[in-house]
């Protein structure tokens, strides 16, 4: 059976018979040449000779050499990216020329109707501010309009009363001294606890004030002095104090009432 040697083989089986012989010519002309050189140079006297009875065996051809190893293949290049393309550069429109004139007008125009607007928002502020002006004024009125209605309520209360009190003292006859006195005197000593008696001189003088009552013990008016201590300091001390001493009390005997109702001359030492 034969084997069958493919192209490659068969070159190389040609290429060691090629060398074989190339070996063989080599070997013979080296030893003819061996063989001149001892005939020149041997001793005349003796001559060897080697006679071979037949050429050396063929040497044994060298083993094939192997075929080269393929080179593994080269990556190919990666391919160069394609260079992105530039953005459009904007054009900026040329701006529009505008006439010298004309924007001084737009100007002066946007002036004006600035102005205008100013001056509209500073008017309706004002009348805003009128307006609370008012507001604020009807208020007063109307209090005020309510504090003279109460006061003409409580005068006429008063004068009704008044008119009772002395109703009553008539059919009652004569006041007891002793009453006023005792009510006078519970004056004075609510008066003398808003009093700081350091303000008014050691001598300790008498103030007279004229007082005016109303049926509920308040003050109808203003206390008026009619003498003095001679220290100003004093003197006010003890106006401030009938003040703040006000509501008093009043007997409920209709005609000691009417007695200290009417124009009341009060006699008052500030140290008692």
């Amino acid at each position: 059976m034969k084997i069958a040697h493919s192209p490659q083989d068969q070159v190389f089986r040609r290429r060691a018979a090629i060398l074989s012989v190339l070996m063989h010519v080599v070997l013979f002309l080296a030893m003819i040449f061996m063989i001149d050189w001892k005939a020149v140079h041997v001793n005349p006297s003796v001559m060897e000779a080697t006679l071979w009875d037949s050429l050396p065996s063929k040497t044994a051809p060298k083993p094939a050499p192997q075929p080269p190893k393929p080179e593994p293949p080269k990556p190919e290049p990666e391919p160069e990216p394609e260079p992105k393309p530039k953005p459009p550069e904007k054009v900026t429109p040329p701006e529009p020329q505008v006439n010298k004139e004309e924007q001084e007008a737009e100007i002066a125009l946007k002036k004006r109707e600035d102005e205008k607007k100013q001056k509209l928002e500073e008017e309706k502020k004002k009348e805003e501010e009128k307006k609370k002006q008012e507001e604020k004024l009807k208020k007063i009125q109307e209090a005020l309009r309510k504090e003279e209605e109460q006061e003409k309520l409580k005068k006429i209360q008063d004068a009704m009363r008044q008119q009772d009190m002395d109703a009553q003292a008539a059919a009652t006859g004569p006041v007891d001294p002793s009453v006023l006195s005792y009510y006078v005197g519970l004056m004075n000593r609510k008066i003398r606890t808003y009093v700081n008696p350091g303000l008014c001189p050691v001598s300790n003088p008498q103030l007279l004030f004229d007082i005016q009552l109303t049926n509920t013990g308040d003050l109808s008016g203003m206390p008026k002095m009619i003498k003095g201590s001679g220290d100003s300091v004093c003197d006010e001390a003890v106006f401030r104090a009938i003040v703040q001493a006000k509501p008093f009390d009043l007997p409920d005997d209709p005609a000691a009432r009417k007695a200290l109702l009417d124009l009341l001359h009060l006699k008052f030492k500030p140290r008692g």
